[in-house]
């Protein structure tokens, strides 16, 4: 007989009198009809206690396993222990004694068995033990129930009003002062789901014990239940390597960074259940009532062909399109020939390989464009490979006759490539195909995913999905506050509100910020509207964090199956999850590079920090040292260096510096720092790590915030503190 059988297993660890175990197996008893009345030689049937056998009628009743630390003498003086242990062996339940919570696994009796339910009520120590040792308690019972949990399993703990450290205790006690029940279970992979009173399901004749050691009770009338579930697993970061077809049917070779690789081929889009896709049917059907509205269905590619300037112009809302946006470095592979698929069709280019240019007296160009529908390969892009060499990285760009100089960094000539940070460049070409074939006043709608190079901070996403919508209109400035009005009345009740700044009207919430813009252009009678559809359903959906969006977590995607509306919020699956801060501190020389700092903070913390804060910096002057508060001592190293008067050693002065807690010193190198006369700068971040999808504990944050210092220190060659 396994666990398993007959329904859902169950196994209770630290009873003390079995009260609990009993009141639960007359729960079952009752279902069943299977108790039975001969209950008078209670004390006989207890010196020769069995394992009940006994399956439950139809499956749907309890399997109990009832089990306490004390030996069956031990056990038996509680009082009323005796009767109730008879009570679980006669409905089909088992007692095992001296059975240590924290050691489940060294349990023969459990061995090869998972079970259901994990059940924890009320545990101590033991004596007058203090906070501390209860929290290793707690811990240790986590770790060991994992082992003997099913994957979908729960683990229930009941503590005492304020014990746990969570907002559901009145009052909340001190953070230092609890048992931080959520950080300790966090350290076993589980997460909390639900809290709830224990007084409403305290069962009859449940009475606690063990308290300080005693056959006392504890103070549970006022108890909080606990729930916890495993988190799903965090995957780590890889380089995807893809593939897209472009001009002449040339493949095009690059990498998608590694800090981008979870939002790659997600197909949110098409998920019709997916929230992102249900927010943007919710608009469109919605603004279709008032306004046509004609949905573009052809994929378009992800990379596309620009420069720094032309993307400027062409997505004002990006304060640096040369620092916030991915340009990458693909490389051609020459074939001899290629067959499109007749089952792909799509846009041309699309941009890919052809200028994104705009009329203006530096470029003195006229905008080229694709008038014709040519076949590519899946949504212009397909995957290669995870985390393989991209071929060709190093060499020159063919096409167009530029070259690029790398990653990351500004393309000479007249533009490079560069994952797209908007669909507004996508979107010019498709506007001129359909004035091309009618001009009927109607609003193009087209979707996808774009990618930004921005700052982490807690409603900042570097990928999300975009909706764009345009159209022509007659005097079409003064249709764009009639079109603001439709989505303020759609989204008002949410928390939304309409601004104009600049000719553009924005519309904003609160947290979130800015969620989408509208504008028009008098010259061409068009009307653009473009939002941002994770932040929209963040917003509608009440979600916590938009990093949920992209959770594959069931519990997640279940709430959306039936496609809820917006007046049907998502609940968290995980409740009151912890943050940890860290500070960091490095110096930098002068080609210091803020964004590539944030994109190594998500790619070494696997999304698991929500902020980034600077707090400090400061620049040392190698010449005059004119700062009066900093004592300076130079130290020539003339083993490494050859300019011994170069390299010096920097020690601030605690007692008197702007930041006397982060004490440090500084040794330039020169192999980098070649010249006093070249400013470094000593930053110092602070970063909050926090995740509402997985379960981030004390000992996973540092782990991930070593390894960012590490990576710093080899990847990016940074003298970290």
């Amino acid at each position: 007989m396994t666990s398993s059988e007959g329904g859902e297993a169950v196994l209770l660890v630290g009873e003390g009198n079995f009260s609990f175990s009993a009141a639960l197996s007359r729960i079952v008893a009752t279902e069943t009809n299977d108790i039975t009345s001969g209950t008078d030689d209670i004390t006989r049937e207890t010196d020769n206690i069995t394992t009940g056998t006994d399956d439950i009628a139809g499956g749907r009743g309890l399997r109990i396993t009832a089990t306490c630390l004390q030996t069956k003498e031990e056990a038996l003086r509680h009082h009323g222990s005796a009767h109730n242990i008879h009570t679980i062996t006669h409905s089909g339940g088992e007692v095992l004694f001296e059975v240590d919570c924290t050691r489940l696994s060294e349990c023969v009796c459990l061995r090869g068995r998972q079970f259901d339910r994990v059940i924890f009520n009320f545990p101590h120590c033991g004596r007058k033990s203090g906070v501390k040792k209860n929290r290793l308690l707690l811990k240790h019972f986590f770790l060991s129930c994992v082992g003997v949990l099913k994957e979908e399993g729960e683990v229930l703990v009941s503590l005492c009003n304020g014990q746990g450290g969570t907002p559901a205790d009145r009052p909340m006690r001190e953070w230092h002062n609890s048992w931080q029940v959520v950080a300790m279970a966090a350290e076993a992979g589980l997460i909390l789901n639900e809290v709830r009173p224990f007084d409403g399901e305290k069962p009859d004749s449940y009475q606690s014990t063990g308290y300080r050691s005693q056959d006392k009770c504890f103070h549970a009338e006022q108890g909080v239940t606990h729930v916890f579930s495993r988190s799903v697993a965090c995957s780590a970061p890889q380089r995807k390597d893809m593939k897209q077809h472009i001009l002449g049917g040339r493949p095009l070779t690059y990498h998608i960074p590694a800090e981008l690789s979870h939002y790659i081929h997600r197909g949110f889009l098409s998920n019709s259940n997916h929230p992102v896709r249900l927010v943007q049917d919710f608009l469109v059907q919605a603004l279709e009532r008032e306004w046509p509205v004609s949905m573009v269905t052809e994929p378009l590619p992800l990379l596309i062909h620009s420069s720094p300037q032309r993307l400027n112009a062409c997505c004002p809302e990006i304060q640096d399109t040369h620092t916030h946006c991915y340009w990458l470095h693909p490389s051609h592979t020459h074939t001899t020939s290629h067959t499109p698929s007749d089952d792909h069709k799509h846009i041309d280019t699309l941009l890919a390989d052809t200028h994104i240019t705009y009329d203006s007296e530096d470029e003195g160009r006229e905008r080229e464009c694709s008038s014709r529908f040519k076949e590519c390969v899946g949504e212009g892009e397909e995957c290669v490979g995870e985390g393989e060499e991209c071929v060709g990285e190093g060499e020159e760009c063919v096409g167009e006759g530029e070259e690029c100089v790398g990653e990351g960094e500004e393309c000479v000539g007249v533009g490079g490539y560069v994952l797209r940070p908007s669909l507004l460049p996508q979107m010019e070409i498709l506007r001129e195909e359909r004035e091309h074939r009618e001009r009927e006043e109607v609003l193009h709608g087209v979707s996808g995913l774009v990618f930004q190079r921005v700052h982490i901070s807690p409603w900042s996403p570097p990928a999300f999905h975009q909706l764009l919508l345009w159209g022509a209109w007659p005097k079409a400035s003064q249709s764009i506050p009639d079109l603001g009005r439709s989505l303020e009345r759609l989204l008002t009740p949410y928390g939304l509100s309409l601004a104009e700044e600049q000719g553009s009207l924005w519309l904003a919430a609160e947290p979130m910020g800015r969620l989408g813009r509208l504008w028009a252009d008098d010259l061409t009678d068009g009307v653009s509207v473009c939002l941002n559809l994770d932040l929209l359903a963040s917003l509608v959906y009440s979600l916590p964090d938009w990093r949920l969006l992209w959770s594959p977590d069931p519990r997640f995607l279940n709430h959306f199956l039936l496609r809820p509306l917006p007046e049907q919020p998502f609940h968290p699956f995980s409740l009151f999850p912890q943050s940890f801060v860290y500070d960091i501190s490095f110096w930098a020389g002068p080609d210091w590079q803020e964004a590539a700092f944030h994109a190594l903070v998500r790619e070494a913390s696997r999304e698991m920090v929500e902020n980034v804060t600077l707090i400090d910096t400061y620049t040392p002057n190698t010449q005059t040292d004119t700062h009066p508060d900093i004592t300076h001592t130079y130290t020539p190293n003339t083993q490494t260096d050859t300019h011994p008067d170069i390299t010096h050693t920097y020690t601030p002065n605690t007692q008197t510096d702007t930041h006397p807690d982060v004490p440090h010193t500084y040794t330039p190198n020169t192999q980098n720092d070649t010249h006093p006369d070249v400013p470094h700068t000593s930053y110092c971040y602070r970063l909050t790590y926090r995740s509402h999808t997985h379960a981030l504990s004390h000992t996973c944050a540092l782990k991930l915030h070593t390894h960012l210092q590490s990576l710093l220190s080899t990847r990016m060659h940074l003298t970290v503190r």
